[in-house]
């Protein structure tokens, strides 16, 4: 589960718009679409958790230790992967009833996400449900380098609502931390299309209704790192796809 892993969907506005990139995404009706499916697997050493002590305001936040960064395999198959289709540029509208905006709650200081996987200029909309202020303060994650995003206060209480979007359209990866409490982290993935599937217990994954043509499928996890695989899409046609990470 996306709490399992503590990662949350979390991108704060930018005091600069997003950069000029790719056009977005269009929707389109797809006639016979084809389908990807697979299987996301580990091989080596499993990468140890961090921790971290619960060193302040007790009384909300508790006491002992905190885990995470901790990757979530059983059978050698990982899950909380998110499988998309990269720079996809028209294809099946976004789903109706899933949310176009997230919700963030913090709460016993930890980061309680609705969703681990949020749709680039959408609304996040950022809950403190603790009676202890926090700093939220946002990385985009640029290849072994961390942008600072946004670095700002919530008090205990309050809300707020900031668009979901990146320095640089290219960006996937978010890290989310509180300066004030180091034991809360937390990371999200952010995408332009609804080309997109998180892997759940036993690795699996499908992506459907693929407009027929070649793409690049991507294999992204924030401990993990991410893997590509050029795919063909035939008209009504199905292709399996194997991941596997090595450590």
């Amino acid at each position: 589960s996306s709490a399992s892993l503590a990662i949350a969907a979390i991108v704060l506005g930018l005091i600069i718009p997003a950069a000029a990139g790719a056009a977005p995404y269009k929707e389109a009706k797809v006639s016979n679409g084809g389908t990807v499916r697979g299987k996301v697997r580990f091989e080596g050493k499993t990468p140890e958790s961090r921790f971290k002590t619960i060193n302040k305001d007790p009384e909300v936040c508790g006491t002992g230790q905190r885990e995470y960064d901790k990757v979530m395999i059983s059978d050698g198959t990982v899950a909380e992967v998110v499988v998309f289709i990269q720079d996809i540029a028209e294809g099946k509208p976004w789903p109706k009833k899933s949310k176009a905006n997230g919700t963030l709650r913090q709460k016993g200081c930890a980061f309680l996400p609705d969703d681990y996987v949020v749709r680039r200029e959408s609304e996040l909309k950022v809950l403190n449900e603790d009676k202890v202020a926090h700093n939220i303060h946002t990385y985009e994650m640029a290849g072994k380098s961390r942008i600072t995003m946004f670095n700002g206060g919530q008090p205990g209480g309050s809300d707020f609502t900031k668009p979901v979007r990146t320095r640089r359209p290219e960006s996937r990866g978010i890290k989310i931390e509180c300066d004030l409490h180091n034991f809360m982290h937390a990371y999200m993935f952010v995408t332009d299309s609804p080309y997109f599937a998180v892997t759940g217990a036993g690795g699996s994954f499908t992506v459907g209704d693929i407009p027929a043509g070649s793409y690049t499928l991507v294999a992204w996890h924030p401990i993990l790192g991410e893997q590509q695989a050029k795919i063909e899409i035939a008209a009504g046609g199905a292709v399996e796809q194997l991941f596997t990470f090595k450590n």
